[in-house]
């Protein structure tokens, strides 16, 4: 059982690795930092442009007229989160592969993302499962399990 910050370290550690096995509680950490960057990062931009904007608003109103200045801040609120969500693309697909390799299916399953709804369905259910304890395709499991009896 991995916690927070060593998921994150693991799942960052290996950026494009989508050979291996990723434990439930690895992919769910990463997923929940995946959730919580772009979120904080969202909030901090927001805070920092909007106390930037209100600067600008009240000295100069803009080229284009009143509230220009406000229009400009909110679009380039929206940036940054889009950006760190772009460089966590592949951690985040190379995760979601491995996890695949754990509960013993081929990584291309993350493929059927692209058929709504459904696809999301079978997904998370095999995401939930614990993993597979025996040497599958993917190779033997790096966590320890109980003997067999």
């Amino acid at each position: 059982m991995m916690d927070f910050g060593t998921a994150v370290k693991t799942c960052l550690s290996k950026y494009a690795v989508f050979q291996g096995r990723a434990s439930r509680s690895e992919f769910w950490w990463f997923e929940l930092f995946l959730l919580l960057v772009p979120l904080v990062i969202a909030i901090l931009s927001a805070l920092f442009m909007g106390q930037m904007m209100t600067e600008v608003m009240t000295e100069n109103d803009g080229p284009m007229g009143q509230g220009w200045g406000m229009m400009w801040g909110v679009h380039s609120v929206g940036i940054l989160p889009h950006l760190v969500s772009l460089a966590l693309f592949l951690p985040s697909l190379a995760v979601t592969v491995r996890r695949l390799h754990d509960v013993g299916h081929s990584g291309w399953w993350v493929l059927i993302l692209f058929l709504p709804v459904i696809g999301f369905l079978v997904l998370l259910f095999w995401f939930v499962q614990p993993s597979d304890p025996r040497d599958n395709a993917y190779g033997p499991s790096p966590y320890p399990y109980p003997p067999a009896a």
